[in-house]
């Protein structure tokens, strides 16, 4: 039987874990979004002419930084999956380690209730 704060841990990790992903996806569309728009006004916007090239740099910088976001997302998320896959792997351990030791309990007992 699991402890509750091992079960807690866990469930606390996955609800970090769907956060985290909703906010990517999020950040995702926006990119896309913006991605999308962006091409359509380059074309209204002449590279030729100062607000356009302050536009384009405006959008470079914009993209640059929501990558930097969406990596750092990531990062976090793969993070935790590695912590919940330790923890699981810890709960299994020690669920075989507890029941190693009660059969070892129960034939001490039975060899010497005999």
């Amino acid at each position: 039987m699991a402890t509750p704060l091992q079960q807690s841990s866990r469930a606390s990790t996955q609800l970090g874990i769907n956060a985290l992903t909703t906010a990517h996806q999020a950040i995702q569309r926006c990119k896309t979004d913006v991605d999308t728009t962006a091409g359509a006004l380059a074309t209204s916007y002449s590279a030729a002419s100062e607000d356009g090239r302050e536009f384009q740099k405006l959008l470079r910088q914009w993209d640059e930084q929501a990558q930097i976001i969406l990596n750092k997302l990531q990062g976090l998320i793969d993070n935790l999956n590695q912590t919940m896959h330790s923890q699981t792997g810890t709960q299994s351990k020690n669920t075989e380690m507890v029941r190693t030791s009660q059969n070892a309990s129960d034939s001490v007992f039975n060899q010497l209730s005999r």
